[in-house]
């Protein structure tokens, strides 16, 4: 199979990460989930010291987008560590902003480094799209695992993760406050890159993300010629 780097948007809820990792488990991509990595990254131990991590936990962990000339340096490093690697690579959700996409330039954001190391060609976007009150729904009733990130509905009898029986937690990108501010930079911010895609010549394949995921996943393979 031809390497790809497949960019999946759709406002919060719509099952970006699912649909990733369902990739993942059946054609064995690498799920680069900017969000989780970010997380990852600012609770580094020791982030208190450094200003630059307590800048962008400040603004992450109140729904407001990261600083786009970092977030964009973090990703490109790893995304050309999992091209090295012979791996695809699937984003849920990223890159966030037009900076983030194209470059102060218009050519040297992530689309372009990304159409570099795995040719124009190989580079696919995906838009998942739901109605504003199933966001809502999916994200103030999730819980997710501590360990291993994975998602479910929130179930009060639910107490460990049924892959690696981590402890399940409510993350705080899902407060109902914050998901109307994710909701507003998901509108303001990254729904114009999708239009700059437009017209940049790049297709974008719309799918209807409101079905059960295996119904969504159908679809995307479809559109990324994988069945």
């Amino acid at each position: 199979m031809q390497k790809q780097a497949v960019i999946i948007y759709g406002p919060p809820g719509s099952g970006k990460g699912t649909q990733a990792e369902l990739l993942v488990r059946k054609y064995s991509f690498i799920h680069l989930d900017t969000g989780r990595y970010i997380e990852s990254v600012i609770h580094t131990p020791g982030w208190e010291k450094n200003p630059i991590l307590r800048r962008e936990r400040r603004l992450f962990d109140s729904g407001i987008l990261c600083t786009p000339s970092w977030v964009f340096k973090i990703i490109k490093e790893e995304a050309g560590r999992i091209c090295s690697a012979g791996y695809s690579v699937a984003f849920s959700g990223s890159p966030r902003t037009l900076e983030e996409a194209f470059g102060n330039t218009g050519k040297n954001g992530l689309v372009a480094h990304l159409s570099k190391i795995y040719g124009k060609r190989n580079v696919k976007t995906i838009l998942l799209k739901i109605r504003e009150n199933t966001t809502i729904k999916r994200n103030g009733h999730r819980l997710v695992c501590s360990v291993c990130g994975l998602p479910l509905l929130a179930d009060a009898k639910v107490k460990q993760c049924s892959l690696c029986a981590g402890k399940m937690r409510t993350r705080s990108l899902d407060a109902p406050s914050v998901i109307k501010v994710r909701l507003k930079e998901y509108a303001n911010r990254t729904y114009p890159i999708i239009k700059e895609m437009g017209k940049r010549g790049i297709r974008v394949k719309e799918i209807n993300g409101e079905p059960l995921p295996y119904k969504v996943f159908e679809n995307v393979q479809k559109a990324l010629n994988l069945k």
